[in-house]
């Protein structure tokens, strides 16, 4: 969506904002030029980490979730973790009712507003979840022509969304909403706070009623949106209306139910009674969890070999601000200067030229900015070099293994290029003398009191240090 002339991207599964994030390769600049918005340039990867390997690090791993049994493989292949079914406070009294599959979309929204209707004049509450955006703002359309009042909860307004959903369980509420009304929310019947003589009105009507408008790819999801009704031993009930022209249907197999369909000429307002259209929608979604968990294992299986070279970079890194800290890092930089063929003396007749102290900071920010800007290339490298092994697969290769092999290299190169950059970078590095005289301005002024220098402010002498732990401790050479 656009937002204040930014192009923000909407999370599928949740429904939520992500401001921030951008897609690659052109690709957000090009739906920035569409919207006529300001086209912001590429942004650059400055680390990256998948979040299977991400939860890896921690010691200890653990979590809740009302739906982790229809993922319970993934846990356990991605994060050697079993999936324990605890049983619910209250028994679950819930009705489920079978989908109603059309033959068209156009048929399907047709029922979908009626039922709608029929529960608002009862005064049932209900609760629509839409995949979309669009369709969510375009069944508020539909409610609106016909009279309905109601409710909408998207992203464009997401401020409002825990007033709209602590009121959807009111007495005749009809709320639609994305994904974001099915994450771990509590309805509360009769409304929030709750009417003692609305709730009974509720619970006698059959308690919130929870209408799908399409299959997601993953039955997590769908099982979530069904989730808000029926809690804690509240009744509820749920259904999904579903059409053949769906995504999920068109992908995965509607084609030929849809020639079933025809040839059975059913109305597309009626829905089609038969169970081939079960097991089919069942089958669509088993089958896209499956290839989703693929991919996901796929990223990972690259990621690993890119962890490899992650954790020696920060390893490297933690290791140039250790003994900085602890003022040995000249001793790591020397080796480095020896192995691109500087010799001590000229090492040391540098250091005499830009001072000891300066020195010091040299090597360190050097080093740093070195490590990081190599790593900032390597991973664009990793990353195009990823795309190219692909096709490696026509040769009867094997595009991982591809990847390993020359990732391997591309590593090895990337450690002997940074150590000779951080060494020519050094030798080439040179003290502006404006900077001089202004550090001994800074100096002057410290040691004779002009400025009065905070505990915890910078210390003037340019050691990056705070003044407790420089000029505080180091008193006589600052005056000096």
């Amino acid at each position: 969506m656009v937002k204040n002339g930014q192009v923000i991207i909407v999370d599928e599964f949740t429904g939520r904002l992500m401001p921030g994030r951008r897609w690659s390769g052109g690709l957000h600049q090009a739906v920035e030029a569409k919207e006529r918005v300001a086209v912001q340039p590429e942004s650059v990867t400055l680390a990256s980490i998948t979040f299977q390997n991400l939860f890896r690090m921690y010691e200890k791993l653990a979590g809740m979730t009302g739906t982790a049994v229809t993922s319970a493989e993934e846990f356990d292949k991605v994060y050697g973790l079993k999936v324990a079914v605890i049983p619910t406070n209250k028994p679950l009294i819930r009705k489920p009712s079978p989908d109603k599959v059309y033959r068209s979309e156009s048929g399907k929204f047709k029922a979908l507003v009626k039922e709608i209707e029929e529960r608002h004049n009862l005064k049932q509450p209900v609760l629509v979840g839409t995949r979309s955006v669009e369709k969510n703002e375009y069944l508020g359309k539909l409610l609106s022509r016909e009279g309905i009042p109601h409710q909408i909860l998207n992203a464009k307004n997401h401020q409002e969304e825990g007033q709209i959903i602590a009121q959807a369980g009111k007495l005749g509420a009809v709320t639609i909403a994305t994904n974001m009304a099915g994450r771990g929310v509590d309805i509360v019947l009769g409304g929030n706070p709750s009417n003692p003589t609305e709730l009974e009105k509720v619970k006698k009507l059959g308690g919130l009623h929870v209408i799908g408008t399409e299959r997601h790819e993953a039955r997590r999801t769908d099982n979530q949106l069904r989730g808000r009704s029926g809690r804690q031993g509240d009744p509820g009930s749920s259904q999904f209306f579903l059409s053949l022209e769906d995504d999920l249907m068109r992908i995965f197999g509607g084609e030929r139910i849809n020639k079933l369909a025809t040839t059975l000429k059913v109305p597309e307002d009626e829905p089609i009674e038969a169970g081939l259209v079960s097991r089919a929608i069942e089958e669509a979604q088993s089958r896209i969890e499956g290839n989703n968990f693929d991919l996901r294992k796929h990223v990972l299986e690259y990621d690993d070999v890119m962890n490899k070279h992650r954790e020696a970079i920060y390893r490297k890194r933690r290791e140039i601000l250790d003994k900085s800290q602890k003022g040995n890092l000249s001793s790591l930089i020397l080796e480095i200067v020896k192995k691109a063929g500087y010799s001590k003396e000229d090492y040391d007749k540098k250091e005499k030229e830009v001072g000891v102290e300066n020195m010091r900071q040299i090597e360190k920010l050097i080093s740093l900015r070195v490590l990081d800007m190599s790593w900032m290339n390597h991973l664009d490298n990793m990353e195009h070099m990823r795309d190219s092994v692909r096709l490696r697969a026509y040769g009867q290769r094997d595009p991982l293994v591809e990847y390993k092999r020359e990732g391997h290299k591309m590593f090895k190169n990337l450690l002997s290029d940074i150590e000779l950059t951080i060494a020519n970078t050094i030798f080439k590095a040179k003290i502006a003398p404006a900077s001089a005289v202004s550090q001994q301005t800074r100096r002057h002024e410290s040691a004779s009191g002009k400025n009065k220098v905070g505990r915890n402010d910078p210390c003037p002498c340019g050691s990056g240090r705070k003044w407790k732990r420089c000029g505080m401790i180091n008193a006589s050479e600052h005056k000096n």
